[in-house]
């Protein structure tokens, strides 16, 4: 099993003192990561808010690149219809040039009214964007001469995106789902999957099942496709510490639902959440690895029982103290991270035929 690394980029203030020290951390984050055994670098897209100051992920992750050289550096995601295709395929195959190759393209729908508004666009037309944005994508990374006509994007003069991306035939593609209509969407274009970090084991268990029987049906060898999802981490013995990662996970599925039902951040702050919800804080509970190395590890392999290949850890989230998630984080490197490796999913994305 790989573990990525997620940086939301969560911000205390929209003050610009605040901002840049958010990125003066993630950058600190990304020169320790290096060399201590994770598979890569994740970082998201957002708008508007200090929910994540995060609005030019690609621009970053050119910095982290430089900074480990030896991990690769993902989106996961981009919102897709807020992007013009051409324009993304251009940086997207600049930066797989400058990294040499390390590049992974995490893609999704977007899900928060706010930020659609403010690039004048409406969330409830994402699918249609979205599923012209993924031909025109493809089209423009993998072909020469390219002219389109849509319902939402035009190329009226044959164009050849350059550069052309250093991995073949384009980095490798992400696409975040959750429904079985996107599920099978994503198979039958020979994606990786993505799933959120609020999907429980059996619900992943399902999703990948799922996955694997859409590839085959499309003529494809699930053992060639992944399958990853996000997870809130805790890595310690301490109950305070616990019992503080599962309320500050509780508060970050908060502020996610609050945006999503159409919260607007005012000053370009998130809306608050004083008082976190128990509901949310039981569910987190189920959600969280949490616990001493040995019960980390064995929540990983119930991942991995579920089909999981690739987990990409956040270990600061809601308003976590940022000592606690660095203890955290050295604690799972030095004695969880070298034995992720010896974890393998299970049969039937493997493709032997097997079932959960």
């Amino acid at each position: 099993m790989d573990i990525g690394i997620a940086y939301l980029g969560a911000s205390s203030s929209s003050g610009r003192a605040e901002l840049i020290s958010t990125y003066d951390d993630f950058f600190g984050e990304v020169r320790w990561a290096e060399g201590r055994g994770f598979s890569g670098i994740w970082i998201t897209e957002h708008h508007f808010s200090t929910y994540s100051a995060s609005s030019s992920p690609l621009l970053l992750l050119a910095r982290a690149a430089m900074l480990a050289p030896s991990l690769r550096v993902g989106t996961s995601v981009l919102v897709l219809p807020l992007w013009d295709p051409a324009r993304l395929v251009a940086d997207v195959s600049t930066l797989d040039v400058l990294t040499g190759g390390r590049f992974d393209l995490g893609i999704g729908r977007g899900y928060q009214p706010h930020e659609f508004l403010g690039w004048g666009r409406d969330v409830a037309g994402s699918r249609g964007r979205f599923e012209e944005s993924v031909e025109l994508m493809l089209r423009l990374l993998t072909e020469e001469d390219v002219t389109f006509s849509g319902d939402h994007h035009r190329v009226a003069a044959p164009v050849t995106v350059l550069p052309r991306p250093v991995q073949s035939p384009h980095p490798p593609v992400w696409m975040a789902a959750v429904s079985a209509e996107s599920v099978r969407y994503a198979a039958r274009h020979g994606f990786h999957l993505l799933t959120p970090a609020a999907q429980t084991v059996g619900q992943l268990a399902v999703q990948s099942q799922l996955m694997a029987t859409a590839l085959r049906e499309s003529g494809r060898d699930p053992a060639e496709h992944r399958v990853s999802t996000t997870r809130y981490v805790y890595c310690g013995a301490d109950a305070r510490g616990r019992d503080t990662a599962r309320r500050e996970a509780a508060r970050q599925l908060q502020f996610s639902s609050l945006l999503a039902g159409g919260g607007i951040p005012y000053g370009g702050n998130h809306p608050a959440v004083d008082e976190v919800d128990p509901v949310l804080v039981e569910k987190a509970d189920e959600l969280l690895l949490a616990g001493e190395p040995d019960a980390v590890l064995e929540q990983l392999e119930q991942l991995a029982g579920a089909g999981v290949t690739q987990v990409i850890a956040g270990f600061r989230y809601g308003d976590m103290p940022r000592e606690l998630a660095r203890r955290s984080m050295e604690l799972f490197a030095g004695q969880v991270l070298p034995y992720t490796k010896d974890i393998q999913a299970e049969g039937f994305w493997r493709g032997d035929g097997g079932s959960l």
